[in-house]
């Protein structure tokens, strides 16, 4: 976009004359440009390793500022590799050198704790919208300075919507001294004496799931003639597609998209296909005299967009989950209506009564609620996990004995047995006996007690009708 390249052209000298710079700047793309654009000209590439690191609030302004970087300086330009997730980043930073990486603090914390990004390289870190990275709470901080005690002399740029206490005590403690550059001032439309705005409503939608929401919008509301009003070309290319495949053609005169000149048009609604971000935008819109004014907006941008219509902010359910979570509710009520009607069980009404004296009925009914609805979700996280069947027993008859089985076995005490190491002992099938123990000394019939050979030796039982064994022996 040449716009955007003649904003880094015109921020790049303003940038090197100051090493901590703090920026004042809305959450637009243009912003993007003018902040970044200048780290990145500084960028090295035949002295490799990571040059420019760009802290996020979360992946998708880590995404926003890699495709804005990426429409700007094209393919052959220096590439901002988005670390939406440490595992997958790691992958690349394997692969082939990357100049400049974007990502939420803890994400690239794991890339530094992995050993894959090295901080002795980085010349310049980037806080888009610290506000935002503040606002995520002691984790988000936690990492955030960890990463910032290790930069050492890397210069700091930091973004912010708006300067408050907290983040001129960041600016205090990790960029002294820093150069602050403020947005240019847009003369704000006066509005007409005889019109009020209306309340701004807003839905919360993913930033790239804009195009879908805008066209529940429209099937929701069904405005009589409506504005789309989008802040960038790529966004306006988006909400024309959007209205083209919706049956809407371009010299349709009862919805069309505008980037903001709305001349004489006057319409029933006005849809920011994003949220606004200076109070010029939000009172330009007053030109149209529109009855509804909604937003599609990010829940980053939400705290922005109440401050900018000064609480006049209440969001928008479409209909579609909100029809869908009536329905079970009206379903749950039309079951509790067939048990009421049929008699409560004397059992039910006893349990609960001595409650009585301590909770409402309404709250007691409310607490039997949320136990059947939680035993319903264990009943159907069961269901759609089964547990594996267990492995069923052989019968008793069906299992090996022990003399069946082959191969080494452990004797007692440790002791192994080799039925390959016996040698030759005549006839294996014979149960063993006591006197087959070799022959000390005379005929084996001659020893006392060789009565019946074929009998197993049992250890329990003596030999009948023989004596001792020492007085067999001296025999």
């Amino acid at each position: 976009m040449p716009e955007l390249e003649d904003l880094g052209e015109r921020a790049t000298p303003q940038a090197a004359r100051a090493q901590n710079l703090l920026y004042t700047l809305p959450y637009t793309t243009d912003s993007i440009a003018e902040f970044l654009t200048p780290a990145l000209a500084r960028v090295d590439r035949t002295a490799g390793g990571t040059q420019v690191i760009v802290v996020t609030r979360d992946a998708e302004t880590a995404l926003t500022i890699s495709e804005t970087i990426l429409r700007i300086s094209g393919p052959a330009g220096i590439e901002v590799v988005p670390a939406t997730s440490a595992s997958r980043a790691a992958r690349i930073f394997k692969t082939r050198p990357v100049l400049a990486v974007a990502g939420p603090a803890t994400e690239l914390s794991a890339l530094v704790k992995s050993s894959l990004l090295k901080l002795d390289t980085v010349r310049t870190v980037v806080l888009s919208w610290a506000d935002d990275i503040l606002a995520e709470g002691p984790d988000a901080i936690g990492a955030l300075e960890a990463l910032l005690a290790e930069l050492g002399e890397a210069g700091r740029v930091i973004v912010v919507r708006k300067a408050t206490p907290a983040i001129e005590d960041l600016v205090e403690r990790y960029a002294r001294r820093a150069r602050r550059v403020g947005a240019a001032e847009a003369e704000a439309p006066a509005v007409p004496a005889d019109y009020e705005m209306p309340i701004i409503r807003f839905v919360t939608v993913a930033a790239s799931a804009r195009a879908g929401s805008l066209r529940r919008l429209l099937d929701d509301l069904d405005p009589p003639s409506a504005i789309v009003v989008a802040r960038d070309q790529a966004a306006a290319d988006a909400a024309t597609h959007t209205l083209r495949t919706l049956g809407y053609h371009q010299d349709d005169k009862t919805i069309n998209v505008t980037r903001g000149d709305f001349g004489s048009a006057t319409a029933h609604t006005v849809i920011f296909y994003q949220p606004p971000v200076t109070p010029a935008e939000l009172q330009r819109i007053a030109s149209a005299r529109p009855v509804e004014v909604v937003a599609l907006a990010t829940p980053g941008e939400v705290p922005w967009l109440r401050e900018l219509a000064s609480g006049r902010l209440t969001p928008l359910n479409l209909h579609g989950p909100e029809r869908r979570a009536r329905n079970r509710e009206e379903a749950l009520r039309e079951e509790l209506r067939a048990v009421l009607a049929n008699g409560v069980p004397p059992r039910e009404v006893l349990s609960l009564e001595p409650l009585l004296r301590e909770y409402d009925a309404t709250e007691l009914a409310a607490g039997a609620l949320h136990m059947l609805e939680r035993e319903r979700a264990q009943r159907r996280a069961a269901e759609a996990n089964p547990a594996p069947p267990a492995r069923p027993k052989a019968p008793e008859g069906d299992r090996p004995r022990e003399r069946d089985r082959g191969g080494d076995r452990e004797g007692p005490r440790g002791r192994s047995f080799d039925r390959s190491d016996r040698g030759d002992r005549g006839d294996r099938g014979r149960p063993f006996d006591r006197g087959d123990r070799g022959d000390r000394g005379g005929n084996r019939s001659d020893r006392g007690g060789g009565g019946d050979r074929g009998r197993p030796f049992d250890r329990g039982r003596p030999n009948r009708g023989s004596g001792p064994r020492r007085d067999r022996d001296r025999s």
